[in-house]
């Protein structure tokens, strides 16, 4: 089952795909028109329903980047609908098809909308990103109190940079739509570094009851991100004061503390 944003000029659906990393997908589409953007088709059913399901018309593919579980369906529906493929231009040796290429400011016209792209590189350097409205589709660059990881061309000096130069930035009330729900993981994965599992807050641990497996997670924004995500809080000695380790973060630049964060939630 799918869950709709509705605005008066533009719907976004999006839902949790099984059997997935917690993939979610996404339609946004334009309410004047039907037109409507596919972002980093994994579940082709799931999409095909929401499109039978509310009348619309594919126009474009996006892909924020170019990793198996964002691009699965890009020919399936490239090939059915005779829509363009919309990515960064360093995903042109990763595909076997044409892409149009889309970078730091453009604007994706979409029936009666102006789509603004974000370049934000480290998860992989060709990440990209999109803003409309106060909706933020920000990929696999951050999570709700979590950022990519650099396992795959990744880059952490680039993602550093992205975070706290870029993301770091945006606007307050900005609500972030990833490509992953990681919310659980992460909660627990601040409790694991918290040297007094207490000091957690409430809020967080209340995020932790009510988790559904099955259910996507509220929808929370930059501000959210700047109180809880340990990445954002990196250069907060009140924020390191409270971790187990924090004789390793404190005498450090704040990119080496970065750099060990990741490190230890990839060991999480």
């Amino acid at each position: 089952m799918y869950e709709t944003i509705k605005n008066d000029k533009f719907t976004i659906y999006r839902f949790l795909v099984d059997g997935s990393d917690r993939n979610i997908n996404y339609i946004l589409s334009c309410n004047a028109s039907n037109d409507c953007l596919i972002l980093d088709p994994l579940d082709r059913d799931g999409i095909e329903k929401i499109l039978k399901d509310n009348n619309l018309k594919p126009v474009y593919v996006f892909n924020t980047h170019a990793h198996p579980d964002h691009i699965k369906f890009n020919k399936y529906f490239l090939d059915k609908y005779k829509c363009p493929l919309l990515a960064h231009i360093d995903c042109k040796d990763l595909f076997e098809f044409e892409i149009q290429n889309v970078f730091e400011n453009d604007v994706i016209k979409l029936g009666n909308l102006n789509i603004k792209v974000l370049h934000t590189p480290g998860h992989c350097h060709e990440h990209i990103s999109l803003i409309l409205d106060k909706y933020f589709f920000c990929g696999d660059v951050i999570f709700n109190l979590g950022v990519g990881n650099v396992k795959f061309r990744g880059d952490i000096s680039m993602l550093y940079r992205t975070i706290t130069h870029k993301i770091k930035n945006l606007p307050d009330k900005l609500l972030l739509l990833p490509g992953h729900d990681y919310l659980e993981n992460n909660i627990k994965f601040l409790q694991s570094i918290y040297v007094d599992t207490e000091e957690i807050p409430q809020e967080l641990l209340n995020l932790i009851s009510d988790f559904k497996p099955n259910a996507l997670s509220p929808l929370f924004d930059i501000s959210f991100e700047k109180k809880y995500n340990p990445f954002l809080k990196i250069d907060e000695f009140s924020f390191l004061d409270n971790l187990d380790k924090k004789d390793l973060f404190k005498n450090e630049p704040i990119e080496f503390r970065f750099k060990l964060l990741r490190q230890l939630r990839d060991e999480h």
